[in-house]
């Protein structure tokens, strides 16, 4: 039944898309963009453009004329994708994040996983994941114990999960995070995981359900995983399925709906408080 608090949280707000950055959330990004020089684009509502596309995975040329020629939205789509804007912004706002839940800055427990991901009729690399028996890509993630991605590498499903770890731990060390501990599930065994924890001096802890159930039971830590691994693929129609050409063009697609993800969060957990 549609109640009076349903109506409070779901009342216009006065943004032409739901997608559209509030003011609150404009300006804690605002300075991230103040090096960029523009003469007749507006910043944000080229951030506003891309998130439209994350959000709605339509074409480019679907874009709606509001945000401007969709050559221009491109073009500055590239231009922030090339600095690396998306993590970069996620992983500052992550450190804040966490520690307005009372976590370090700095995580030391990950939460490794991977998601097979069929791909549109697009040109690319493509496998097969005999496991899920999908045909397309396979992301290998890497998250903190929030669940906020810290690394995100892109490979064709076929290839094994125990290949990509050395490979994305090498991705969070670019990103600035140097992990302790890093919560998996029982794939993630042999040499090449062993090879991959000694040279990032990273204990890979295998979660294990305590006791058997006849149910459903998440395994402890690394359901939080699996929840980000939802709320991507359910929020961002980009991402239920593999729409890009290019392994990178993957990643940063998934890595602007992480910085999405997280700026919501830390304008209403950090943001509103400050």
């Amino acid at each position: 039944m549609w109640t009076d608090k349903d109506r409070e949280k779901y009342k216009a707000d006065g943004r032409r898309y739901p997608s559209n950055l509030t003011d609150a959330e404009w300006n804690v990004i605002k300075p991230l963009f103040q090096d960029y020089v523009t003469f007749t684009a507006d910043l944000r509502e080229m951030v506003n453009a891309c998130f439209y596309l994350e959000h709605t995975g339509c074409p480019w040329r679907s874009l709606p004329i509001n945000f401007g020629a969709w050559q221009t939205v491109r073009t500055w789509y590239d231009r922030f994708r090339t600095d690396g804007m998306w993590a970069d912004a996620a992983a500052q706002l992550t450190r804040r994040v966490r520690r307005a839940h009372g976590r370090s800055t700095e995580p030391a427990t990950g939460i490794m996983d991977s998601q097979s991901v069929v791909s549109g009729p697009q040109q690319g690399e493509r496998g097969f994941d005999g496991n899920k028996k999908i045909k397309g890509v396979k992301r290998h993630v890497l998250t903190c114990s929030l669940g906020f991605i810290l690394a995100i590498l892109v490979t064709a499903a076929n290839v094994h999960d125990t290949k990509a770890a050395e490979l994305l731990l090498d991705r969070a060390a670019e990103n600035g995070f140097y992990l302790d501990r890093i919560k998996v599930d029982g794939i993630y065994v042999g040499p090449a995981v062993r090879a991959a924890g000694h040279r990032h001096n990273v204990d890979f802890q295998v979660s294990t359900r305590e006791s058997k159930s006849d149910g459903f039971a998440p395994l402890p830590l690394r359901w939080r995983i699996e929840a980000t691994f939802g709320t991507m693929t359910n929020r961002y129609r980009r991402l239920t399925r593999n729409l890009e050409q290019y392994a990178k063009s993957a990643e940063d697609a998934f890595e602007l709906a992480n910085f999405r993800r997280v700026l919501r969060v830390y304008s209403r957990d950090v943001h509103s408080i400050a």
